[in-house]
């Protein structure tokens, strides 16, 4: 029904903005990462998702049209609901909730505050397959675990390269996460 509302940011909340169309405040619940965004009294443009309810109306609101589509990619999991999608999308930066969920990292999940491990399993089991995610920022971010990994393994007395070595095998055994990769290499010396 609505697609998006243009307008003047009157009001920032903790989790709500309000936003002037036309002489009307549109009262948007909003991901802190939406929030960051935003500044009163600028001119912005929120895409909506509208929940009809049985006692109310609430309207979501959203910086960009991937926020929106990941919302309701979340709100598709089974028992994941609008709060809780708005929860996740605001406990860490929208491209490292996808990478998280197509590298199947649930740690990374569960760092989020309110996620426990079953629902994030979940996201993952039915979320995984459908997203979208584009190569180069994968490799990107991969690129800065390794980096983290490579800087720890440093610290301990071992060459980068030895290092570069470790980590490279550790991916070819299937570990993925900045934590199973670290793991895999203080193991295998």
């Amino acid at each position: 029904m609505l697609y998006f509302i243009c307008g003047k940011i009157v009001e920032i909340e903790d989790t709500a903005v309000i936003i002037e169309n036309n002489g009307i405040g549109y009262r948007l619940l909003v991901s802190k990462n939406t929030t960051r965004k935003l500044s009163v009294g600028k001119e912005t443009q929120l895409y909506c998702h509208l929940q009809v309810r049985e006692d109310c109306l609430v309207l979501y609101g959203f910086s960009d049209l991937a926020e929106k589509n990941l919302f309701s990619q979340l709100t598709s999991v089974s028992g994941i609901g609008p709060k809780n999608a708005l929860n996740i999308l605001s406990g860490m930066p929208l491209n490292k909730i996808m990478v998280a969920i197509v590298t199947s990292d649930t740690s990374t999940l569960c760092s989020i505050k309110g996620l426990g491990k079953k629902t994030a399993e979940r996201v993952i089991l039915e979320l995984r397959e459908k997203l979208q995610i584009d190569k180069p920022l994968l490799k990107e971010l991969h690129s800065n675990e390794e980096e983290e990994v490579i800087s720890v393994l440093k610290s301990l007395g071992i060459s980068k390269n030895d290092a570069s070595e470790r980590i490279r095998l550790a991916k070819e055994n299937g570990f993925v996460t900045t934590e199973e990769i670290l793991n895999y290499c203080l193991k295998n010396s």
